[in-house]
């Protein structure tokens, strides 16, 4: 079931981002620099509110649903009240704050299309949350391949139509609005429709309380830097960043498919058998390091060659905001699923404290950082946080689970890595995404030619995908 799962979910991320790639690399084209940073800066101002919005409803209700399917129909109940809720009151106070700020009308408007997402977004999340439940990650794959699709095909088409940022919202709201019906569909019926007690929304809200300041420190940590670069740094700062910052978005996506499998499984046994979620967890960190070491080093090896194929002579300060942005990315990796097996083992206090020191981090590195460094100086405060909450990750999780690591085994990785690089160098001449496919292949046969299928760290990778 989990390899099922993280197949599923891992061949839509490589569909979307494939499809999301080129209309990606479109629409830093036809913005540029400056309004690619406003574009940039809405997203960013937006994405606090949609997480307040959320307020870790989602992730309460899949564990609680997993934890007991029988109560499902009742849970899926309650948290779309709850949900539209909050997403009003979010979405209000949303755009009351970009009033008082002194945006202009576009930016304010663009704020205000943000905020009808968030409620179209909270009309979705109950199907989403009962397909995540019942562990049918081939239909939740489904709905984000056709939600890349549809969402790239109005992006395109707003773009050959010489839209701007308000334009591009209006399509993305649009999509958004069809994608709720399409989830509807995928996700049938939970159930007969149980009578909700009139209390029982409020007491979900304080039982999601922590989920919903993990979300919010969540939502703070990634974004606060776009924002802080806005008010901070020179014109043009922003546009480059946003520019770096979504090849690892790209990772944050892939991060969440090769994680997200494995909570309904850790909500069921972290803890009824703690020793099992252990297991999950000693399992798991390896073949994330498998794929981000050579992600990680290849990128950095070829930044400056792929930013000026994809994005053009004007981003070429992007280049070395992206050899620091992903080195991010195996913290990335490897914290995304020990937060899933924190919140189901019930830590979700101890995560709070853990996002909401590093958001105040983030932010003091920003504020000592950007106006001297600019976006630079935002990239080091940014992976400097990635490192500091794995360490702080890790301690909870041997604190809670007793997880150990063990360095066995792991030459092979680097070794292929070393291949890999060498690769790069001599495919060179042929051009970046040539090099590229030419050195994912040299990693991939050296790791067979130094004995890895046959080595303890496939046995149980492939006992743990066969669960």
């Amino acid at each position: 079931m989990i390899g099922r799962n993280v197949s599923a979910l891992v061949a839509a991320q490589v569909a979307t981002k494939a499809i999301n790639l080129l209309v990606s690399v479109a629409l830093v084209r036809w913005l540029g620099v400056h309004e690619l940073g406003r574009y940039a800066y809405v997203l960013a101002f937006c994405f606090p509110f949609g997480a307040l919005a959320d307020f870790g409803l989602a992730t309460l209700a899949i564990r609680d649903a997993s934890r007991a399917p029988a109560q499902t129909p009742r849970v899926i109940a309650v948290v779309r009240r709850a949900a539209l809720t909050l997403a009003v009151a979010s979405s209000a106070a949303m755009v009351g704050l970009a009033l008082l700020l002194g945006h202009d009308a576009a930016i304010v408007a663009a704020i205000g299309i943000g905020g009808l997402a968030s409620v179209v977004s909270a009309r979705t999340m109950p199907s989403l949350v009962l397909l995540t439940a019942r562990e049918r990650m081939g239909r939740l794959s489904l709905h984000r391949v056709t939600g890349s699709v549809l969402s790239s095909a109005i992006t395109v088409g707003v773009l050959a139509a010489g839209g701007g940022v308000v334009a591009l919202l209006a399509g993305s709201l649009a999509a958004g609005t069809l994608m709720w019906l399409v989830a509807r569909a995928l996700a049938g019926s939970a159930g007969p429709a149980p009578a909700v007690p009139a209390g029982a929304g409020v007491a979900l809200l304080r039982r999601a309380v922590p989920f919903g300041l993990l979300m919010a420190g969540f939502a703070l940590y990634y974004r606060v830097d776009m924002v802080m670069l806005e008010w901070l740094a020179a014109p043009g700062e922003l546009g480059r960043y946003a520019a770096a910052y979504r090849f690892l978005d790209a990772v944050i996506a892939l991060a969440a498919s090769l994680g997200g499998p494995l909570f309904p499984r850790l909500s069921s046994v972290a803890i009824s058998a703690p020793g099992e979620a252990r297991r999950l967890l000693e399992a798991g960190w390896r073949p994330l390091l498998a794929l981000g070491l050579p992600l990680t080093v290849g990128t950095v090896a070829v930044a400056g060659d792929l930013v000026a194929l994809l994005f053009g002579p004007e981003f070429a300060g992007a280049a070395p905001l992206l050899r620091l942005l992903i080195l991010g990315t195996l913290p990335l990796f490897w914290v995304n699923v020990a937060n899933h097996a924190l919140v189901a083992g019930d830590r979700v206090w101890a995560l709070v404290g853990v996002y909401a020191f590093s958001a105040l981090v983030n932010v003091g590195g920003n504020v000592l950082l950007v106006p001297r460094w600019g976006a630079a100086g935002s990239a080091v405060a940014t992976v400097a946080c990635e490192w500091l909450n794995l360490v702080l990750v890790v301690r909870l999780l041997r604190g809670a689970f007793g997880v150990t690591v063990s360095a066995a085994g792991l030459w092979r990785y680097a070794a292929a890595t070393g291949g890999m690089l060498a690769a790069l160098w001599l495919a060179h001449p042929l051009g970046v995404m040539p090099a590229i496919v030419v050195a994912a292949a040299v990693y991939a046969a050296t790791l067979w030619a130094l004995g890895y299928t046959r080595s303890a760290d496939h046995l149980v990778v492939k006992r743990l995908l066969a669960e």
